[in-house]
């Protein structure tokens, strides 16, 4: 379409939760945000304050939403729930220690995190899966805002935005992102640049002004 205008995502992961403190497998399953987590979000939000958004989508776990909320705070942001911004489902390592994982199941977490595309925890999901989940929603938000363009913030989870970019860039390497780091994508007729992976200056920056 000619009228195609840019539409730049911002990829938010959820703050702090009890369980990314006691290191516990979370996907599908949730925990509340932290102080340290609301906070958090609160930071990142407030470092955005000058960057005007058309829209916010969240994944539908509390602790996405959570965050969202945090972050918009009182700004006139519409947001909106689509669960294909879902963080991996790990099967049967959900909400699991890794030491119990590992007595239970061997070498299984290493397999799930070895890169494999195909690899998924037991009743769990493949990265392949997340990535056509992810993406199928991610196209369907660019499509709806191209005419108008703009920036959307998205909030999600740290596997399911690390997977996104690493198939989006065929990276042989995972980047981690941390609780509320920021990556930044523009996309233009197809076409997606990729402007930022994982920052954690807008957090960083916004602590000043909480």
């Amino acid at each position: 379409m000619s009228n195609e205008k840019k539409v730049t995502l911002y990829f938010i992961r959820h703050g702090e939760t009890q369980y990314n403190v006691e290191k516990r497998m979370q996907g599908f399953c949730d925990s509340p945000l932290t102080e340290k987590g609301i906070m958090q979000a609160r930071s990142v939000g407030r470092s955005l304050t000058n960057t005007i958004f058309e829209a916010a989508y969240s994944s539908d776990s509390q602790r996405v939403l959570d965050t969202a909320k945090f972050a918009i705070g009182d700004r006139d942001i519409p947001l909106s729930i689509d669960t294909r911004l879902k963080e991996m489902n790990f099967g049967v390592f959900e909400s699991l220690l890794q030491e119990e994982i590992s007595s239970l199941y061997g070498d299984a977490l290493k397999t799930l995190f070895s890169l494999d595309l195909h690899a998924s925890a037991p009743e769990g999901e493949s990265y392949s899966q997340l990535f056509e989940r992810t993406e199928n929603a991610i196209k369907d938000i660019v499509k709806k805002h191209s005419v108008k363009g703009g920036n959307i913030l998205i909030f999600s989870h740290g596997v399911t935005i690390g997977n996104y970019i690493i198939q989006l860039t065929q990276s042989k390497k995972f980047t981690l992102h941390e609780n509320c780091s920021v990556t930044i994508v523009s996309y233009l007729k197809g076409k997606s640049e990729i402007e930022t992976i994982a920052d954690t200056s807008f957090r960083e920056n916004g602590q000043k002004y909480i």
